[in-house]
């Protein structure tokens, strides 16, 4: 043990029952940039170190794992190891410590857990329109639906399809296809009314608005609200019968206490909801109730 504290690159300390430094690496006594630190006092060093330390006089005395720490000191994180030591006579004298600079391996451990959170809102981001797309869809029904059973609240969800969508894009092309694509969603998220409301691009021509906590009639007046924006954006529409961009909108809502377990259900009644306003017409909504 003797050569641990003749170390210049291993923080060690040596820490009698009254948390008084009996021994000190060089390496321990320069991280406080102090040239020994003897006889010194360790929760004088440490702030909030003293009952950590006794806690850990107290597990050792009962034969238990002591547990790692880490503190903060001159903007530098640090990990620190406990390791009781026994005499003959006396039980544990004393505790070693010995401290290890974790601040570039806590720094790249930080910068990895930004980059997975970014990937994975990317995983489920329509790189189009901004939207949800389908996995981050399908991720918010699942969860709205689990929220709504649990606290007993309604819940609507509206499929809007853009009308005759696939001529438009044929006849004009897909850049203004995309554009098209990118001012509905637009339009869509204006027409959200709450921050827990969500918009989302299901694919193609296909969006869908996730609306916790509404019921059919607060559903029919976001879905008139859809209809409306998507009109103001006056986009052309050589093939339509109306001679612009227009949408059919399939509303399911399910009131309190009445949402199905299965996210399936809901979406097939909303879909359901929407091939009959296709059936009758389109650019027009229709509701299915749960």
């Amino acid at each position: 043990m003797e050569h641990l504290f003749g170390s210049t690159s291993l923080a060690a300390c040596m820490l009698d029952r009254d948390l008084t430094i009996g021994k000190a690496s060089e390496a321990a006594a320069a991280m406080f940039g102090m040239p020994t630190l003897l006889d010194r006092q360790a929760g004088d060093l440490v702030p909030g170190a003293a009952p950590v330390l006794r806690r850990c006089f107290e597990l050792a005395d009962l034969g238990l794992p002591l547990p790692d720490h880490r503190f903060m000191l001159g903007g530098r994180d640090y990990a620190v190891t406990f390791h009781p030591v026994r005499h003959a006579d006396l039980g544990i004298s004393a505790l070693l410590t010995i401290a290890m600079d974790v601040t570039r391996s806590l720094r790249i451990e930080r910068v990895l857990r930004t980059s997975r959170r970014r990937l994975l809102v990317e995983s489920r981001q329509d790189h189009l329109t901004g939207l949800l797309n389908r996995r981050g869809f399908d991720a918010a029904l699942d969860r709205e639906v689990r929220r709504a059973r649990r606290s007993a609240t309604p819940l609507a969800l509206l499929i809007v399809d853009i009308d005759w969508f696939k001529p438009y894009n044929d006849s004009l092309g897909h850049q203004e296809g995309d554009r098209c694509l990118r001012l509905v969603a637009d339009a869509l998220g204006t027409c959200l009314r709450r921050a827990s409301d969500l918009a989302c691009r299901y694919g193609g021509e296909e969006f869908v608005l996730i609306l916790p906590d509404t019921d059919a009639r607060g559903a029919i007046a976001v879905a008139a609200n859809c209809q409306r924006a998507i009109e103001a954006l006056a986009i052309a529409h050589p093939a339509s019968v109306h001679g612009r961009i227009t949408a059919s909108i399939g509303i399911v809502g399910a009131n309190a206490g009445s949402v199905p377990a299965d996210p399936a259900q809901v979406f097939a009644q909303a879909d359901a909801a929407l091939y009959s306003a296709k059936r009758n017409g389109r650019n027009r909504y229709e509701l299915n109730g749960l």
